[in-house]
């Protein structure tokens, strides 16, 4: 089978189907793709929410807490106490499925009043970490995001199985960790950037392996007592490093900027495939047989995942967030924890197997087009039916969706095999992560017929500046709970909470000058900048490579080969 080039019907721009792509579509019995990649990854991103959380009450127990959907949003929403409790019934919001109007058409109606889950948290993280969105198993969290198997971290961003962990990002298996991104099975490191494993008692560091005892490094595997840059004996960097004081936010931040300075004059890793075999993409770990995947551990024959954790996830293309022993999952948002054979479905899992167009669908079997329904069989819009029934109402609705497509505000058309139309989805666009990757003004994102969210900051009455917060942390007392801080970033005003200054003292680093939103938001910035692919011509032999390293970014940069010959 050769190659086929299509035009995406939403860009107008050429995309290649590749041999391997017709047998992965044929293996899950759907249609070939009519969006390109990148759009249907906007798509998908357009239904993954950002950071902002709003004061909403709970339709249900009418108690005001904290939701991922804003206050005028169009939608039923149940806190997480009352959605994973038994005192309401998915299936009485369940509709008729009517074959005089598209099928996608009557699957937004059931959208707008079957009850969501105001955050995305199971109940028992809910009771000690209230502050988060799209956890779970985890404990004492606050203001963390994406992430699973935590406790005591705060203001972090895609963590699985850590341990004191303040303002972090991409980050597995590490303990006692400030201001990082991109670690793993690490202990004590503060300022870590790119990608550094099995490190500990270091700070300031990227690309390094088994580094201990480092300061201002990059490159650097099982080596120790090296400060910037320069080899020294123990005796001798341990002398300059008690001089140092990283409690201190002045010296914090005047080393940060010397490591960054530093840093610019040495080469970078070009691409992070770790442990991997005929992969492409950016930080791929444990994998093989992966093509442009992003930020992915232990995935196999695949394409087009990001943000996919640990667990082994296999056959699986155009795929976002969660993962954990995932098999035959496509055009999916937030699906995971041994999800099998699931299609164009949204913050589903834990054992669910054979769904499609699904939202917040838990365990079961078997649905087509449901909401919120739980450890089910046999379910289409929220309805339940016998098995017969079901297979063959499944047939009918597919051929239905073939013959009365669903046509967007845009013009594109929907047919079985599509994701759902971004204006569907129940975040605003500026919201969503989309908007981090793809980025749009408001003019643009109304003319696209998207809703757009103007935030308004909640006025609170600031009694303290950012500049003057206490320079050390140990001259920093539990008054500064009482203070509402001006964020240094935003408009808005934040408080610290005891689980913060606890966390911060413990690890002997300087409170935050931004707000909890802020801080999150820079770190996923650094994030974006990393999913992508540049072409690059290599410094030393000259040949073509991919990285996700632009020339202001890197002007010096090596191909993996020569980065090897050269580093190591």
């Amino acid at each position: 089978m050769e190659n086929e080039t299509k035009q995406c019907q939403n860009c107008k721009h050429d995309f290649v189907i590749e041999p391997e792509d017709f047998n992965f579509y044929e293996k899950i019995k759907v249609p070939l793709p009519t969006f390109c990649p990148n759009c249907r990854l906007q798509r998908r991103l357009a239904w993954m929410p950002s950071f902002t959380l709003f004061k909403r009450k709970c339709d249900l127990c009418g108690e005001e807490g904290l939701s991922m959907y804003e206050p005028n949003a169009p939608f039923t929403v149940y806190c997480v106490k009352c959605w994973w409790s038994d005192n309401w019934d998915p299936l009485s919001f369940g509709i008729e499925i009517d074959f005089n109007k598209p099928f996608l058409e009557q699957w937004k109606e059931l959208l707008c009043k079957t009850p969501v889950l105001a955050l995305h948290v199971d109940s028992a993280t809910i009771k000690t970490s209230p502050y988060v969105n799209h956890v779970a198993h985890s404990r004492n969290c606050y203001m963390v995001y994406f992430s699973d198997y935590n406790e005591d971290c705060v203001s972090d961003f895609w963590l699985t199985r850590n341990k004191d962990l303040y303002i972090c990002s991409v980050v597995m298996d590490s303990e006692k960790c400030f201001d990082c991104s991109n670690l793993f099975k690490s202990y004590n490191i503060y300022g870590s950037i790119s990608n550094n494993r099995f490190c500990y008692d270091s700070a300031f560091i990227r690309d390094c392996e088994g580094a201990h005892h480092c300061f201002g490094v990059a490159n650097i595997k099982n080596g120790s007592y090296v400060f910037m840059g320069e080899k020294f004996s123990e005796e001798e960097y341990k002398k300059k490093i008690n001089n140092i004081d990283l409690g201190s936010y002045k010296e914090y931040i005047y080393w940060k900027e010397k490591a960054q300075e530093y840093f610019k004059n040495t080469l970078p890793q070009p691409v992070w495939e770790t442990q991997s075999n005929n992969v492409s993409g950016s930080y791929v770990f444990r994998s093989k047989n992966c093509k442009q995947c992003f930020d992915v551990t232990s995935c196999e024959d695949s394409k087009y995942l990001m943000l996919i954790r640990d667990g082994s996830t296999k056959d699986s293309y155009d795929y976002v967030d969660w993962g954990m022993n995932a098999e035959l999952i496509y055009e999916c948002v937030t699906v995971g924890e041994s999800p099998f054979n699931v299609k164009f479905s949204h913050e589903s899992g834990w054992g669910l197997n054979d769904a499609e167009y699904c939202k917040s669908v838990v365990g079961g079997s078997d649905y087509f087009g449901c909401i919120s329904i739980r450890n089910k069989k046999y379910c289409i819009l929220n309805k339940q039916y016998s098995k017969e029934e079901y297979f063959k109402l499944r047939e009918k609705i597919i051929k239905h969706m073939e013959d009365m497509p669903y046509v967007d505000k845009k013009g594109n058309v929907y047919r079985y095999g599509e994701f759902f139309p971004m204006e569907f989805s129940p975040h605003a666009y500026n919201n969503s992560y989309a908007n981090f990757l793809f980025s749009k003004t408001k003019n643009e994102v109304e003319d696209y017929k998207l809703r757009w969210h103007d935030h308004f900051f909640e006025k609170y009455p600031i009694t303290i500046n950012y500049t003057d917060l206490p320079d050390n942390i140990k001259d920093t007392s539990n008054e500064i709970l009482k203070e509402v801080i001006q964020c240094s970033t935003c408009p808005r005003g934040y408080k610290i909470v005891s689980q913060e200054i606890d966390l911060v003292k413990k690890l002997n680093v300087p409170l935050s000058r931004q707000c909890p939103f802020c801080r999150i938001e820079e770190k996923v910035k650094t994030w974006v900048s990393q999913m992508k692919e540049i072409d690059r011509v290599c410094d030393k032999c000259g040949i073509y490579f991919k990285t996700h390293y632009t020339e202001d970014e890197a002007p010096k940069i090596f191909c993996k080969d020569c980065y090897k010959k050269e580093v190591y």
